[in-house]
């Protein structure tokens, strides 16, 4: 009979221990999912934000373009009316290069 007590105490005694060890890996795998998770999340909210500065950027891009073609509608403007190129410059912001580049019929030469 004591026999019997000890090999059911040394079962309850390593079914303790593995539910333990069990524990322990459920808890390392949990810690591993969350990591995981987080550096999706992280992924995300990087992609969200360099999409987001991208938009902002071509925005930017957009009005110094629009910008510089108005300049250049101008400059093709007071070129027709013989403008000089300096006074031209002046007021448009262009370069005397670019100016002089300019053809009358609206292309660049």
């Amino acid at each position: 009979m004591e026999e019997a007590h000890k090999r059911y105490n040394n079962f309850i005694r390593s079914r303790l221990m593995m539910t333990e060890y069990e524990k322990k890996e459920l808890y390392q795998y949990d810690k591993q999912i969350s990591l995981e998770d987080k550096r999706r999340e992280g992924i995300k909210e990087g992609m969200k934000k360099g999409i987001e500065k991208g938009k902002l950027e071509g925005i930017k891009e957009g009005k110094l373009e629009g910008e510089r073609d108005k300049s250049i509608s101008i400059a093709k403007t007071l070129k027709q009316m013989n403008m000089d190129d300096d006074s031209i410059s002046k007021a448009t912001g262009l370069s005397i290069e670019e100016i002089r580049k300019l053809h009358p019929d609206g292309k660049k030469l």
